[in-house]
């Protein structure tokens, strides 16, 4: 009757859901990446069996749901019309990334209204920051191998999670903007809009965001 909502189910998350009541977190990212052969004391599995919190992961499969991560940080940059980068589902249509039109906006001003969206104060930025883009791609989290599908878009600007060093310089030689919120920091705003639809699917089940779900890196200085 209570879930709590997180991206990275850490233990201070853990000790909010058990605090709060809560038998169920909706975790993001997996606690369980690969097979696990034993269950060890101390380890977050364990102490999740031993308080009987039930957890589920979306992670992908919110990804490229409508309306799911990738269309949350589109609507961030106000993108009209999209498609996915790379279509995975093909009955469906369904897919990795989002890319479309925007309104033509100055590139600076895009960054700020991503920051402003996303409840951030910094943006990693690779490439130029000046001139007007019509054009936007998205990825959530680390999508710097959708790179090439970037690229072949014609998108002017990238916004993602973290990329790699040499794939920066590669998108910034080929002339896109590449905007890097931090990895969680381009996921978290979709726990809000997945919260109302629950809300409003589950009208008797309490949903809760964690207070302590924070992205892993902070700007020192």
């Amino acid at each position: 009757d209570r879930v709590l909502l997180a991206i990275d189910l850490t233990r201070a998350v853990l000790d909010e859901a058990l605090s709060l009541g809560c038998t169920a977190v909706i975790a993001y990212h997996p606690v369980i990446f690969g097979g696990l052969k034993r269950v060890l004391a101390g380890s977050m599995a364990y102490e999740l069996i031993r308080h009987g919190v039930a957890v589920y992961s979306p992670h992908t499969a919110l990804d490229v749901a409508d309306g799911g991560t990738n269309d949350v940080l589109a609507d961030a940059v106000e993108m009209t019309a999209r498609a996915p980068l790379r279509v995975t589902v093909a009955a469906e249509g369904l897919g990795l990334g989002r890319v479309g039109p925007v309104s033509p906006i100055e590139r600076a001003a895009l960054l700020a209204k991503v920051r402003s969206a996303l409840a951030i104060d910094h943006l990693l930025v690779a490439g130029s920051m000046e001139g007007e883009v019509t054009r936007v791609a998205v990825g959530a989290g680390a999508c710097g191998d959708l790179l090439n599908e970037v690229i072949a878009s014609g998108a002017g600007l990238y916004v993602t999670g973290e990329m790699r060093h040499h794939d920066a310089l590669r998108a910034a030689a080929a002339g896109v903007t590449v905007a890097c919120a931090l990895h969680s920091n381009s996921e978290r705003r979709t726990l809000a809009v997945l919260a109302g639809r629950l809300r409003a699917a589950l009208p008797g089940l309490n949903v809760l965001l964690s207070s302590v779900d924070w992205d892993s890196f902070r700007v020192a200085g």
